[in-house]
């Protein structure tokens, strides 16, 4: 696993160790599995990435280590502001965003592997 993989791993594990544990405190867990939350953050989670995709210059911009920290702690910023004023939803469809992150870099990281067998 490069490092920048494990890096962007990491910020995103503490990004979601942060919201589940408002989503725990706030005894609102439960939202995590409605359709809406799901939906909209496997959505918004995708578009982002196809953004990265289609844009180096979005790309290299991430290279910056104060755009990954900034982004880390703007996306809990986003989760606490969406939370006091639109509720558990906005935490939920986050959690949600960063589930679908983790499952394209799984995704990719099987690719890799695949191909250094071959």
């Amino acid at each position: 696993m490069t490092a920048t993989v494990r890096r962007d791993a990491l910020l995103a594990a503490l990004a979601s160790a942060g919201l589940l544990a408002l989503l725990v405190a706030e005894r609102a867990v439960d939202t995590l599995t409605t359709p809406t939350a799901i939906a909209s953050g496997v959505a918004v989670a995708l578009l982002v990435e196809v953004a990265f995709l289609r844009s180096s210059a979005v790309a290299r911009l991430w290279t910056r280590p104060v755009v990954q920290l900034g982004s880390t702690a703007g996306l809990l910023a986003v989760g606490l502001a969406g939370y006091a004023l639109a509720g558990p939803l906005v935490v939920a469809a986050l959690s949600w965003g960063l589930v679908t992150y983790f499952a394209l870099l799984c995704v990719l990281l099987a690719s890799n592997r695949r191909r250094a067998t071959e």
